[in-house]
C-alpha cells in the first residue's frame, strides 16, 4: 500500500475503523462544496414572481398531501400537518 502524500487528506471511511485505527484520530470536515452547490441551486430558484411562487406552493401541497396519504395507508404516522 502506497503511502499518502503530506497534501493528501487523511483518509475517512471504512478503512479508518480497521482494528487497531482510531476513529477519532479522523478529524471531521465540512462538505464545504456540497454546501456551496446547494447555494448555487438556492440563488438560481430563487424568485419573486407571484405565479411562480403559488406554483411552487401548490406543488408542495400536494407533495406533502401524497406523502401523508402514503403513511395513512401505511399506518405510519403523518409527517405533515
Amino acid at each position: 500500500m502506497r503511502q499518502p502524500l503530506e497534501s493528501e487528506p487523511p483518509q475517512i471511511g471504512p478503512a479508518s475503523l480497521l482494528p487497531g485505527s482510531s476513529a477519532a484520530s479522523v478529524p471531521r470536515s465540512v462538505d464545504t462544496a456540497t454546501l456551496d452547490l446547494l447555494s448555487v441551486w438556492q440563488r438560481e430558484d430563487a424568485t419573486s414572481d407571484p405565479a411562480q411562487l403559488k406554483a411552487a406552493e401548490e406543488e408542495l401541497a400536494v407533495f406533502m398531501k401524497a406523502v401523508n396519504e402514503a403513511r395513512t395507508a401505511s399506518g405510519e404516522p403523518l409527517v405533515y400537518s
